[in-house]
Order: structure tokens, then sequence, then C-alpha cells
């Protein structure tokens, strides 16, 4: 019996403590989520003008005589940060290079989307060319948040990005 009774006062014990720790984490907001999950979506297009005519195209490979292709992200909005984005309800947005039948035929040579290579990859510090389909400039940047270096892609026009931007490029801002 009395073997029993320390048992039981050792259970109480524990239960006391794991009680207290409960309390401590909830008190200190390190108690978990009722959903702890993060659930990651990719997109390649963030490009929302009507059947995509209107687009910039980043390549994941450079390009030369006159034509550019691989798999590419397209878009006709603003991008503070080519990694994506937080969407809420614990779901995170990645933006990556697809392929897809998307061709344009630009003032300098034609850009494609048409190539599997670097299908899946992260845009951000990926890009290696752009092909830019708007009536607008748009200007790729170093940095997250339109900062650092950066390199204006005429409308119409298509061509490697700078040495300096190269596979190190993370937002964009289309000028107007």
């Amino acid at each position: 019996m009395a073997d029993s009774r320390g048992r039981i006062a050792r259970t109480r014990r524990q239960a006391s403590v794991i009680t207290l720790g409960a309390l401590t984490a909830t008190t200190l907001g390190l108690a978990f989520p009722a959903n702890a999950w993060a659930v990651d979506t990719y997109r390649s297009d963030r490009c929302s003008s009507s059947g995509n005519n209107r687009c910039v195209m980043l390549n994941y490979n450079s390009g030369g005589n006159g034509y550019w292709s691989s798999s590419c992200f397209i878009s006709n909005i603003n991008i503070s940060n080519y990694a994506g984005y937080y969407a809420g309800d614990g779901i995170n947005v990645h933006y990556v290079f697809d392929r897809r039948s998307l061709l344009y035929s630009l003032s300098n040579g034609t850009s494609s989307c048409q190539s599997t290579s670097g299908k899946g990859q992260r845009v951000k510090n990926n890009a290696a060319a752009v092909g830019n389909n708007l009536t607008a400039d748009v200007r790729v940047y170093y940095n997250s948040g339109y900062s650092g270096p950066s390199d204006t892609i005429g409308a119409g026009n298509n061509r490697n990005l700078s040495a300096t931007l190269k596979n190190d490029n993370a937002s964009q801002k289309i000028l107007n």
C-alpha cells in the first residue's frame, strides 16, 4: 500500500509539472497554434492580363543570337520579393520557373518558355534573362524591396541580365 501511495504521489507531481509547463508556455505565448502545418504552394504565373498577352518573362537560362529559351516566370505586376510571400492561414507562396507554351517575338529576338531547363527552380537569384512584352519598361533589382543595383529592360525588348544581376535578382518594378 505504501508503494501504491508513492506511485500516486509521484504521478500527481508529474501531472502538476506538466500542467505548470503548459500554463507557462501559454502565458509566454509559446503555445502551438491549432494548425501547426505550413502549406507551400508554387506559382509560375503572376500575369493578370487576359490571356497573358502582355507580360514580363524571366528566363532561367541566358540566351543569345536572338533567341532565349528556358523555363520562365511571367508577371505584369510589381514584385517586391521573388522568393514569394505569406498568404495567411499557414500558406507560403513561392515563385518558381515553369515550362509553358509561350513565345514572344520582340524587337531584338524571340523569348520562349518552352524548355524544361530550370523547371521548378525558385525565381529569386536564379533568373538569367528577361523578355519584356509590356508597353512600359521594367526594372529588376539585386535586393528585395526594389533596392540595390538594378537593370532596366525596355518595353518590347529581351536580353540577358547584366553580370551584376544574373542569378542575383530579388525584385522587379514596372516603370510608367
